[in-house]
């Protein structure tokens, strides 16, 4: 049972420490327009976004999320140019414009 009361004090808390950040930050956009009367929904709708996407990307770091590495751009070699380099000794054969065929004789 006290687990739960704890649990629900700190969650008290924390929405203390929310609500407490969403008003300064209102009262910031407030100041910053010139302390116009008539806008005081929009200015803690925004304070809202800015204070929630502060705490998301708080959460993102503090949970260990890593960054993508980034990934070295390379061009593929043809099949053929990597089977010659295998080879490496080998020299890639050249072809005249004309490919051959082969036919089977019939009896």
């Amino acid at each position: 049972m006290n687990a739960i009361l704890s649990y629900i004090n700190v969650r008290e808390v924390c929405m203390n420490k929310l609500y407490e950040e969403i008003a300064r930050v209102a009262f910031e956009l407030y100041e910053k327009r010139g302390k116009g009367d008539g806008f005081h929904l929009d200015d803690w709708l925004e304070a809202e976004r800015i204070v929630m996407a502060r705490h998301a990307k708080k959460e993102k770091g503090e949970h260990g999320s890593v960054k993508p590495a980034k990934r070295k751009t390379t061009t593929r070699k043809p099949k053929e140019e990597k089977a010659t380099a295998a080879r490496k000794g080998t020299p890639k054969k050249k072809t005249a414009g004309k490919k051959t065929t082969t036919t089977k004789k019939t009896t």
